[in-house]
C-alpha cells in the first residue's frame, strides 16, 4: 500500500514538473563574445567617461588598479601607466549596458589602452551585439528594408567571428575601418536594431565552419569570383547574377599625360589600349568570367606593359574592376558600373531582392550558396 502511494505521488511529482517547464518561457541568453576593436594609436593621452561605475584592471594580472566613478571624465596618460595595457570594465551592471565616451565619442561597452614604447593604443571593448549596432547601419543604409538589414547583421556577425584575431600582432581583434568593418561607435537605429536582435547569434557556415562573408556595396549586374580578386577558390564566393544589370553607372576621365605618368618615365607616352569590350557574365582572355577586367595591355612609346584589372582600380582609385576603357582625343575614359570589389553579398542587390519579397535566409543563401545558417549563441 505504501509503495502504491509513494509511486502515485512520484508520477504526480513529475507530471507537474513537466507541466511547468512546457509552461515556462526559455530564458533568453545574455552571454555574447566580445571584441577588441582597434579604433586609433599613436597618441600619449586619451580622454574617457563611463556611462555607470566601473573598476580598471591590469588584463594580465586581474587585479583591480581603481574605481572608476560614473559620468566624470577621466584621462589614460601613458607617463603615468604603470603596466602594459588597462581595462575598464563596469562594476555591477552587463558590459552591453556600458557606454565608453572616448575622445567625445560615444562606443558601446568599455575600453581597453595598450602600452606601447612610446605611445598608446585605443581598443572598444564591445560585445559582439552591441558592436554590430554600430556596423551595420555604417556599411548599409538604415533606410533599407528589414530583410536586408538582417542579411547584412547576418554577414557582418560572421565576418566578425571568423577573423577575430585579425590584428593580432596589433593588439586587438578587428579593426574599425574599411579594411575589416566600418565601425563609428555608437548609433540607436530602430529598424537596425530589430535586425541584430532578431538574428542575434546567428552567423554562415560551410562544413561546420564560420564561412567567409565578404560583402560591397553593388555588383554592378553579377558578382565576382573571390579566385579572380585574392586568388583562392572558395566554392561558396562564385559569379550570381542579379535582379538588374548595369546598376551604378560611373564615368572617371584621365588626361592622356596624366595617364601615362602613372607608369613611370620608362612607359613613355600611351599610344593605345587592348580590352576587350564589356558584356557583364561573359568571360574572356582578358575579363573574369562576370565580364570584370583581368588585365587590359597598354601600349606605350618606350614599353608595353601588361596592367591588371586591380592594378587599374587602385592607381586611378576606380570605383570597381567592372568597366570599359577608351583613349580617344588625348583623353582616357574609363565608363563602368557597381561598387566594390565584387565578391559575396552585394548591399544593392540584397536591398533588390527584399523589396522583392525576400527573405534574408534567402538572401544570403543566393550569395553564399552552400552555406547554412548556425546559431552559435
Amino acid at each position: 500500500m505504501l509503495k502504491k502511494i509513494f509511486v502515485t505521488a512520484l508520477i504526480f511529482c513529475v507530471l507537474t514538473s513537466v507541466a511547468f517547464a512546457a509552461d515556462k518561457k526559455p530564458k533568453k541568453s545574455v552571454w555574447q563574445p566580445e571584441l577588441l576593436v582597434g579604433l586609433f594609436g599613436n597618441v600619449t593621452q586619451v580622454g574617457l567617461k563611463v556611462s555607470a561605475p566601473c573598476i580598471m584592471i591590469d588584463p594580465a594580472s586581474k587585479k583591480t588598479l581603481k574605481k572608476i566613478p560614473a559620468d566624470k571624465n577621466f584621462v589614460v596618460d601613458f607617463a603615468q601607466m604603470k603596466t602594459a595595457a588597462v581595462e575598464i570594465r563596469p562594476e555591477k551592471i552587463l558590459l552591453k549596458d556600458l557606454h565608453t565616451t572616448i575622445d567625445g565619442r560615444k562606443y558601446f561597452g568599455g575600453v581597453r589602452v595598450n602600452k606601447g614604447k612610446s605611445s598608446l593604443t585605443v581598443i572598444n571593448l564591445a560585445p559582439v551585439e552591441e558592436y554590430l549596432r554600430g556596423v551595420v547601419g555604417e556599411e548599409m543604409s538604415p533606410a533599407y528594408p528589414l530583410e536586408a538589414l538582417k542579411a547584412q547583421a547576418v554577414a557582418a556577425r560572421s565576418f566578425a567571428m571568423k577573423n577575430r584575431g585579425r590584428h593580432e600582432k596589433d593588439g586587438y581583434d578587428i579593426c574599425a575601418t574599411t579594411h575589416c568593418q566600418v565601425y563609428e561607435g555608437f548609433e540607436d537605429f530602430d529598424i537596425v536594431n530589430k535586425a541584430v536582435d532578431e538574428t542575434r547569434g546567428e552567423v554562415l557556415t560551410f562544413k561546420e565552419k564560420i564561412a567567409d562573408t565578404n560583402f560591397h556595396a553593388d555588383s554592378g549586374g553579377m558578382t565576382e569570383a573571390v579566385a579572380d580578386v585574392w586568388g583562392t577558390h572558395i566554392s561558396y564566393l562564385v559569379p550570381v547574377k542579379e535582379l538588374l544589370e548595369l546598376t551604378a553607372p560611373w564615368t572617371m576621365k584621365f588626361s592622356a599625360k596624366d595617364f601615362s605618368s602613372r607608369f613611370g618615365d620608362g612607359f613613355g607616352d600611351l599610344k593605345s589600349i587592348k580590352l576587350s569590350k564589356l558584356t557583364v557574365g561573359k568571360g574572356s582572355g582578358d575579363r573574369t568570367s562576370s565580364g570584370r577586367v583581368k588585365s587590359a595591355q597598354l601600349v606605350g612609346t618606350k614599353k608595353t606593359l601588361t596592367v591588371t584589372g586591380a592594378d587599374l582600380r587602385r592607381k586611378f582609385s576606380l570605383p570597381s574592376t567592372l568597366f570599359d576603357m577608351k583613349f580617344s582625343g588625348g583623353e582616357v575614359v574609363f565608363t563602368g558600373y557597381g561598387r566594390g570589389h565584387g565578391v559575396g553579398m552585394s548591399q544593392q542587390g540584397a536591398k533588390s531582392y527584399a523589396e522583392k519579397g525576400w527573405k534574408y535566409d534567402k538572401i544570403l543563401m543566393h550569395y553564399y550558396s552552400g552555406t547554412k545558417l548556425k546559431k552559435l549563441y
